[in-house]
């Protein structure tokens, strides 16, 4: 998963460690070089911590928006780089009041990225990690800290906290998200073995049943970068007709959302970070996956099939055949990321939870936030539990209505 580690691992130079604060477009793009050598060392990270997804999505959603990225330098200003925090400030009109967040750049807008943090250097990452929280606390400009989707175990998601107590801010922690993943084995049949009878006679059922409708359907991994964005706009036209089939509502919704995600797959097939798998049922394209392929680990991100072939199952039997290309390739682990859905469940080995940590500043903004979404809404749910327990009820326990 995103704690994989890469071995071996170079330790943190000595000295103290200077934090700085880049607040500019072109200041962050500089850092590219540095950047994916301090991920390269991380023992934690993810895909969502690249330096091209970070700096793709400022480039997208950064209009309107202050952008503040840490740099944890060891010994001086010009020392080499240990840590690196990507956040940003937004202001949201609250009850007509603008309140500012203090969030991680690659959450906002309508994306919601799992796993964010700092790049923190192997061996010094405690320290890093208490200097940046106590330069998060310190800097102008914020109302409410909104930092979600963290993993627990990063040294950062309790510094973080300990820091805003320490300064005098009112703080809560606690869960984001739920996340489903399925530890693979080494080989396929190893897999197939390791499901219960049933569920491997249904895989292996619902694969040849395709085959026999459609003999010349093919797997395939588009990466040809010259018509990645034919492959794009396909995996948008099915995860739309797909969700649309019934009724719920999808991504790809907007133009900001589509650039952005066209322009991260192809900055991740040029690092082959990408993995677009696709069925293609003798001459059409009926299920795509959208996935991330990252150090052991492969993410997947966004899917959709097309609804007029649900007879034969295209989105289950390309997500078998996911799994046994991943096999193939070596990784160890398929992480669903964020999202409550039964094949989740059904294919999952485990699970693991991300973090939040919410903190208020004592000012006109901080207190707007908390009244507006915690205060008034804590009112309005004891209200009703009153109103309930207040209500006439008949002989027997039935409720009398007027």
């Amino acid at each position: 998963m995103s704690n994989a580690s890469v071995s071996p691992l170079p330790s943190a130079p000595a000295g103290p460690i200077d934090v700085q604060v880049v607040e500019s477009g072109p200041a962050f793009a500089a850092l590219a070089a540095e950047w994916e050598l301090l991920q390269a060392q991380a023992v934690r990270t993810s895909v969502f911590e690249t330096f091209d997804w970070q700096h793709l999505w400022w480039q997208s959603y950064g209009r309107g928006r202050s952008l503040k990225v840490l740099v944890a330098r060891a010994g001086d200003a010009r020392g080499s780089i240990v840590g690196l925090l990507a956040l940003h400030i937004e202001t949201v009109p609250i009850m007509r009041f603008p309140v500012r967040h203090l969030r991680f750049v690659g959450t906002g807008g309508d994306t919601y990225p799992d796993d964010l943090g700092p790049l923190l250097a192997p061996g010094r990452e405690d320290e890093i990690a208490r200097s940046f929280a106590d330069t998060v606390v310190r800097l102008a400009g914020w109302d409410v800290l909104m930092l979600t989707d963290m993993n627990p175990e990063c040294p950062f998601t309790a510094a973080v906290a300990a820091a805003a107590r320490r300064a005098g801010f009112a703080c809560e922690t606690g869960r984001s998200e739920r996340i489903a993943f399925t530890n693979l084995p080494a080989t396929w049949d190893g897999w197939l073995q390791s499901m219960h009878r049933d569920r491997r006679y249904r895989i292996k059922n619902i694969r040849k049943k395709l085959l026999a409708a459609h003999p010349k359907a093919r797997f395939f991994v588009w990466d040809d970068p010259k018509t990645l964005d034919e492959g794009f706009e396909r995996l948008v036209y099915l995860h739309q007709k797909r969700w649309r089939s019934i009724g719920k509502a999808h991504a790809f919704s907007t133009p900001v959302y589509r650039e952005f995600h066209r322009a991260v797959m192809g900055a991740c097939l040029a690092r082959d970070r990408l993995r677009l798998y696709s069925l293609d049922l003798g001459g059409e394209v009926a299920a795509m996956y959208y996935f991330y392929r990252f150090r052991d680990t492969v993410y997947l991100m966004q899917s959709g099939f097309d609804p007029d072939h649900s007879d034969v199952k295209p989105g289950q039997v390309l997500l078998g055949y996911i799994i046994e290309h991943a096999i193939s390739e070596g990784h160890k682990v398929l992480d669903f990321l964020k999202g409550d859905h039964r094949y989740k469940d059904e294919l999952s080995t485990g699970e693991r939870e991300t973090s939040y940590v919410t903190a208020f500043r004592l000012n006109p903004g901080g207190v707007v936030y908390r009244v507006r979404r915690q205060v008034l809404p804590a009112i309005m749910a004891r209200a009703r539990q009153l109103h309930e327990q207040l209500r006439p009820k008949k002989p027997g326990g039935e409720e009398q209505r007027p």
